[in-house]
């Protein structure tokens, strides 16, 4: 029955390809990559909507309308309250406010870090391969200034949409559309400053397409149902509800997003179809695992080889 389920799946794509994506996911130990960017992203999601806040208000200080309708757009209805709270006790004097940009910048780091370990771990980067601690952070910087310009994108494009007077529920397939095209943007210029290996444009934009819509549906159809159950969790959770809805939604876009870089993965490196019996490699398995093998290469002139003993 093995041996018929395995030749049946090599024989076809459309079941060995998800197949491969699934056992690579699971040899790069997926689920928990994906639950540290559910960590940092929590960790990071107030510091940079703080931040998007912030540099709303200096810019739109005499437009108090505009200014309301972008962080209204930007923001979750759960969180408004606080970030408009956070964001009226901010200093006002610039070197103040400056260096509260700063510390914000840097608490908004996590979630890209761990974007950036993910990535380069999904590729089978070798360690050898990656930059010092200070190059790293340099790249984690740029693509979270690339991840806040984003942010206020959908925000102002989502602003714009509603403002088109006579569309009726069209604003919301507009801003969806405009929330779309920002994360896109973002995440293909993201993945191509964070992943460590040439890369080309082609095998990019495929997956950054796929993601882009996933959070796209994710903002605009998980968000409200995650603020309608906030709203009916009542004295079950409590003041805990809106962590708990966070933590699920951010899970699940993480597991998305990880599955997303997998499928790229498994494509570019051609590794499918995978054998169903372990003690029966074919040769895209001997290709992942040489792969995971070389990301151990820690020194320059290191090399660290896998080889298949039969009978061991």
């Amino acid at each position: 029955m093995l041996a018929r389920l395995d030749r049946f799946q090599r024989e076809h794509g459309w079941v060995g390809f998800p197949y491969a994506v699934i056992k690579k996911f699971l040899d790069d130990d997926g689920p928990r990559h994906a639950a540290l960017i559910t960590y940092y992203g929590f960790l990071s999601l107030f510091p940079l909507l703080l931040l998007g806040v912030a540099i709303v208000s200096r810019l739109l200080a005499t437009d108090e309308q505009l200014r309301h309708d972008l962080i209204t757009a930007i923001v979750p209805p759960a969180l408004q309250p606080t970030v408009e709270s956070a964001a009226s006790s901010l200093p006002t004097s610039p070197v103040a406010f400056i260096v509260g940009v700063g510390g914000l910048l840097y608490s908004a780091t996590g979630v890209v870090f761990a974007g950036y370990r993910t990535l380069n771990h999904v590729a089978g980067v070798p360690y050898r391969s990656l930059p010092n601690p200070i190059g790293a952070y340099a790249r984690v910087l740029a693509v979270v200034l690339l991840l806040l310009a984003g942010v206020l994108a959908g925000g102002t494009l989502a602003v714009a949409g509603a403002a088109v007077p006579r569309l009726g529920t069209f604003d919301r397939i507009l801003a969806a559309a405009g929330t779309g095209v920002a994360a896109f943007a973002v995440l293909l210029f993201g993945v191509r400053l964070l992943l460590v290996r040439k890369t080309s444009w082609r095998m990019l934009w495929r997956p950054a397409a796929l993601a882009a819509l996933i959070l796209a549906l994710v903002l605009h159809v998980g968000g409200p149902l995650f603020a309608r159950l906030v709203k009916s969790a009542g004295p079950v959770y409590g003041a805990f509800a809106t962590v708990a809805g966070l933590f699920t939604l951010l899970y699940l876009v993480s597991q998305a997003l990880v599955l997303v870089a997998e499928i790229a993965a498994v494509r570019q490196a051609r590794l499918w179809p995978r054998a169903l019996d372990p003690a029966d490699p074919v040769e895209a398995d001997l290709r992942a695992l040489a792969l995971l093998a070389r990301e151990q290469e820690r020194i320059p002139g290191q090399v660290i080889e896998s080889r298949i003993i039969p009978g061991a």
